[in-house]
């Protein structure tokens, strides 16, 4: 059955039946169209899914960023403490050897 068919017997048929041609056109052309609405509706749909995920994550991200911006503060205020400490510890040190160095004089 097949064996028979050929393209050029399809296009005789329909450039002697112009009617059916147009039919067929127009069939065509609601399907692409039809499949293209569709594609524009996914495409849609994925980017609102897309958006709506990244501002989930936004808000987890900026909760998450406060949080390590507090523990960060904490360890700062730590430190900073330590140091002045430290600080104050050598400079009653070099009080004592400048003591030392004037009073060897």
């Amino acid at each position: 059955m097949l064996e028979d068919f050929s393209l050029e017997a399809l296009v005789y048929y329909l450039e002697a039946h112009p009617l059916i041609t147009v039919l067929l056109v127009v069939m065509i052309v609601m399907i692409l169209g039809s499949l293209l609405r569709k594609l524009i509706k996914i495409a849609v749909i994925c980017g609102l899914l897309f958006l709506g995920s990244l501002y989930y994550t936004n808000i987890e991200a900026s909760e998450d960023w406060r949080v390590r911006a507090e523990m960060v503060k904490g360890q700062a205020a730590v430190l900073g403490k330590e140091a002045l400490k430290k600080g104050a510890e050598l400079l009653q040190e070099g009080k004592k050897e400048l003591d030392k160095q004037l009073e060897a004089r």
